[in-house]
Order: C-alpha cells, then sequence, then structure tokens
C-alpha cells in the first residue's frame, strides 16, 4: 500500500494516540526494510527476526518522543540498525509484559518473513544480486515500495535508487532470458 506523506503522518499520529492497529498498517509496511536492515548486520535468520520483533517494540513505546511525523521511516531505520548493532554484540533483552501485549494487538510485529517468492527462480536471481542492489530489489519487486520510499528507508539519494533499479534489471535480465524465451517461446 502507497501512503501520500500527509496519510503516512496521520497514521503516525494516530499510532502516537495509541492506535495499535494504525501501529500495525506501520509495522507491516515498514517490516520488510526492516528485515533488509537487519540482514545486513545480524547473521542468523532468528536473530534478524528478534531484532526486528524487538525493533518495533521499542519504536511504539518511544513513539511519544517522535516530533516529526514525516520522519518516521528515518527514525525506524536507525532504531533497527541500533538493536542490530547490540543484538550482533551480544547484547539480549528478555520481553516484558507490555511487549506481549503490543504483540496481541499488533500481529505485523510478529509476523514471520513471508515465503511468498522465496521458492521461485526469480527470487533465486534477486538473492544472487550484489548486496548494494539486494535490498533495492526486495522492497520495490516484492514489497512494492517506490523510489521515494525506498530513498527515504536506506538514506540514498532517489538518482542512486534509480540507477541501482536500472544496473539490477539489467542483471535480472541477463540472468532470466531464458524465462523470457519460454515465455515468448
Amino acid at each position: 500500500m502507497k501512503w501520500t506523506a500527509e496519510e503516512e503522518e496521520a497514521i503516525v499520529s494516530a499510532a502516537q494516540a495509541g492506535d495499535l492497529a494504525a501501529f500495525d498498517q506501520l509495522a507491516a509496511h515498514y517490516r520488510p526494510g526492516a528485515v533488509l536492515i537487519a540482514r545486513q548486520i545480524v547473521a542468523s535468520r532468528d536473530g534478524i527476526e528478534d531484532v526486528v520483533q524487538d525493533s518495533f517494540l521499542a519504536a511504539y513505546k518511544a513513539l511519544p518522543q517522535l516530533r516529526n511525523l514525516g520522519g518516521f521511516a528515518y527514525w525506524m531505520a536507525a532504531i533497527v540498525r541500533h538493536r542490530s548493532r547490540r543484538f550482533a554484540a551480544g547484547e539480549r533483552r528478555a520481553p516484558l509484559p507490555l511487549d506481549q501485549l503490543i504483540l496481541i494487538h499488533a500481529p505485523s510485529i510478529g509476523a514471520h518473513l513471508e515465503s511468498r517468492h522465496q521458492s521461485s527462480e526469480i527470487a533465486c536471481a534477486v538473492r544472487g544480486l550484489p548486496d548494494e542492489l539486494r535490498p533495492i530489489a526486495e522492497l520495490y519487486y516484492f514489497d512494492d515500495w517506490s523510489v521515494g520510499e525506498i530513498s527515504t528507508f536506506l538514506s540514498l539519494p532517489a538518482t542512486t535508487v534509480k540507477w541501482r533499479l536500472n544496473t539490477l534489471r539489467n542483471r535480472l535480465r541477463k540472468t532470466l532470458s531464458h524465462l523470457e524465451e519460454e515465455f515468448y517461446g
């Protein structure tokens, strides 16, 4: 789902006011990006899931402190990086009762990685992309993020995101040319 800046600010504002359903919308939308950031720092799949869940819980609890509602993406990305580094350094945190309550009412926070694209040949080709291209491909193609959203979340200029999209398209076209032949064949 794509939001305008005003729509996202309204959702963030509702979440700040304690609306768990609004926060769940944010968690569902930003979860793929959070996973990509955590994956760059944390080695294990279970560790990545723990970091992402912990990051969203921390974000929910700290949300009243967020002053720039339009800066949620940057803020969330910073939390994920920070929590990932702490996890990688061996720091672990026991869940609190409040955490369990949030997880019950905001299921997107604790959702496991979607497997809708993990077994396809295209997904294999995307996983084979270099580290600087893979997150952009996953967010753009699998999670339907716009260039602007990717640019904001990954702290990259939009022109860099566009250039990397072009580069990865060319690589995927070469890698998957046999599929095109079968399709049009």
